[in-house]
């Protein structure tokens, strides 16, 4: 798409504004800013002291694989920043300016602008702290630029009657750190030149745009960058299935699919609607994922490393980018599901935002509350075939299924999974993953270390006691599905141990729950153990050979012997997650079984 567009036209026919943000100057736009506790907040931090990252911050990465050391304070630097711009924006009176050029200069005198979990050593070696002779640009080191642009756009005038030198010393800095690196690097993993780049690509290239937008003075360097970035991002859009699905699961969709968005909105936007790219079939698929895989509220079916909650301010951006691919349907399910959400968060919150999407949220809620929504906002099936993921409804029953293969994106072994929901309560689940460390990224230990990303610890079989491997070969055979059911044939995601010649899955949902059916069809002389596997953080008590869960669902099998084991998450995030202190994996294991029927009904005894 975006390789087509280049052969056929020339970026010197467009004129590119860096007017396309609201500046302090639009009182409009700001005396409305819908974050009216910003101001109030940012007078409680006046005192504020910018804290440093020490070298033994950064090193702990290395040293015992912990993150949060230093990303804690990197991020506290910069919701500090962004909330004191808004602070300013919003009341415009000079009270936070002095604490905004005490951010703007601390943060450039940071070394690495991004993560010491991101930090490649020359070597292709875990160093123990950043360089400066080899600019590197991660995630953050992107949006750390975004941010600064962005403030120095925005304020740029009563920073200039204040301290024009932080003008002067950011644009510098984004020249050094960010500008002439990325023209000058094809070599980047998160690129797409030598590697099928992951949403890093759209993430880091969104902001990149805004920063060139606003700050590129050189009329042919800023086409120049405009062109390679055209270029990168076609490597993310080709490495997308043609439904447009996002194999690293919901939560991601926000840094993937809805930084394209940005991307593509800040192109029309600064053209004044001249370059408009929204057209193209697959861009509308990728908004429309996010649809697809809905379960209720603010609620998603969960695959991969993506969090199942708390994705309601993905929901405003939705909204727009629904509107900019002319997709009334998926207008109204925005609208309804953020309405319907439980997380009351603010979308316009200064927290892990960038400033544009901060701006764009707001635009698009505005519009949001005068839309009146209309249900249903679903049929009895969501299907995305190419990604081989499907979502059932029954009234307030929704079970979902996936295929694919062992080596997606921030990948699980989970070929032939499920979950299953009644409304917001969540029955049999897909766990996620734990905070992450260093360890979450190395093969030789994502697999091993955490039990969250093995198979075992997901609602697949267990055959003659081998997990499905991690590999690409590892894969569904078949999937497909009706509105009556799903089928996923997946022998394949096993290794040879396993001894399988065939095993087909059938799941469907019933009036009053769910029926999964594994038909299993063994090599000769091969063992013939099977364990079916269901994890659930609901309360589960064992009655006559069934699982009772919270007291109103019962598993029971057609065959095997129940075992439960409690697995304690002893992880913050999982616990705010899923409102629970572990995890419940319910088995039930049999020999010489052909095929093996459990079902989730309502328990009688409720």
């Amino acid at each position: 798409m975006f390789k087509e567009f280049l052969k056929d036209h020339n970026f010197s026919d467009y004129r590119f504004s860096s007017d396309i943000f609201p500046t302090v100057s639009d009182r409009d736009f700001w005396n409305g800013f819908q974050n009216e506790a910003c101001v109030e907040e940012a007078e409680r931090e006046l005192d504020y002291t910018w804290p440093v990252i020490k070298a033994t911050d950064f090193m702990e990465f290395k040293k015992s694989g912990n993150r949060n050391i230093m990303e804690n304070i990197h991020f506290d630097r910069r919701n500090h920043l962004i909330l004191f711009a808004l602070a300013e924006l919003k009341e415009n009176k000079g009270r936070f300016l002095l604490q905004i050029v005490n951010g703007l200069l601390t943060t450039c005198e940071e070394t690495f602008w991004g993560l010491s979990a991101h930090w490649p050593d020359i070597k292709h070696e875990l160093g123990n702290i950043h360089r400066t002779d080899e600019p590197y640009i991660d995630l953050f080191a992107a949006e750390t630029a975004e941010h600064l642009s962005m403030i120095i756009t925005l304020l740029g005038n009563p920073l200039a009657d204040l301290c024009p030198e932080i003008i002067d010393r950011v644009e510098y800095e984004l020249e050094r750190r960010i500008k002439a690196p990325y023209l000058l690097h094809r070599d980047w993993e998160w690129i797409g030149y030598h590697k099928q780049p992951n949403n890093w690509n759209p993430w880091i290239l969104s902001n990149l745009l805004t920063v060139f937008l606003l700050t590129e003075k050189n009329e042919r360097r800023l086409q120049r960058a405009l062109e390679k970035m055209l270029t990168e991002i076609q490597f993310y859009y080709d490495a997308l299935p043609a439904d447009g699905g996002c194999d690293e699961g919901p939560g991601y969709w926000g840094h993937a699919g809805a930084s394209l968005f940005e991307f593509l909105y800040q192109l029309k936007t600064s053209t004044k609607g001249e370059l408009d790219l929204f057209g193209d079939e697959k861009i509308g698929c990728i908004a429309d994922y996010l649809k697809k895989v809905h379960v209720t509220a603010d609620i998603f079916v969960n695959v991969a490393d993506a969090r199942a909650v708390g994705k309601s301010s993905l929901l405003v951006l939705l909204y727009g980018f629904a509107k900019e691919t002319s997709q009334k349907a998926l207008m109204n399910f925005s609208v309804a599901a953020y309405r319907e959400r439980t997380v009351t968060a603010s979308p316009l919150n200064h927290n892990n935002r960038t400033m544009r999407r901060l701006i764009y949220s707001a635009e698009f809620l505005c519009e949001m509350e005068e839309y009146e929504p209309t249900y249903p906002l679903h049929g009895s099936l969501e299907y995305l075939p190419c990604l081989e993921l499907a979502v059932l409804r029954r009234g307030d029953l929704i079970l979902s299924a996936k295929g694919g293969f062992n080596n997606e994106s921030h990948n699980h072994n989970d070929v032939g999974s499920i979950t299953f929901y009644d409304g917001a309560t969540p029955v049999l689940i897909d766990v996620g993953i734990n905070t992450y460390t260093r360890f979450t990224f190395q093969n030789s230990t994502r697999y091993t270390f955490i039990p969250w990303t093995q198979a075992r610890n997901h609602n697949i079989p267990m055959v003659n006691g081998e997990d499905q491997p991690f590999g690409k070969e590892f894969c569904a055979d078949r999937f497909e599905a009706t509105e009556e059911k799903i089928e996923i044939s997946f022998a394949g995601a096993y290794s040879p141990k396993a001894g399988l010649m065939h095993l087909n899955r059938t799941v469907c949902l019933e009036e009053d729950g769910m029926c999964c059916t594994d038909c299993f069809a063994f090599a000769d002389r091969t063992p013939r153990s099977v364990t079916e596997v269901f994890m659930s953080v609901l309360p589960v008590r064992v009655e006559d050979g069934a699982a009772i869960l919270g007291e109103r669902y019962c598993v029971s099998a057609d065959s095997g012997v129940i075992h439960t084991e409690f697995i304690p998450f002893e992880d913050a995030k999982l616990e705010s997650d899923w409102q629970a202190s572990g995890v419940t994996r319910i088995t039930f294991s049999a020999d010489d079984a052909e095929c093996i029927t459990v079902r989730v009904k309502n328990y009688e005894g409720a």
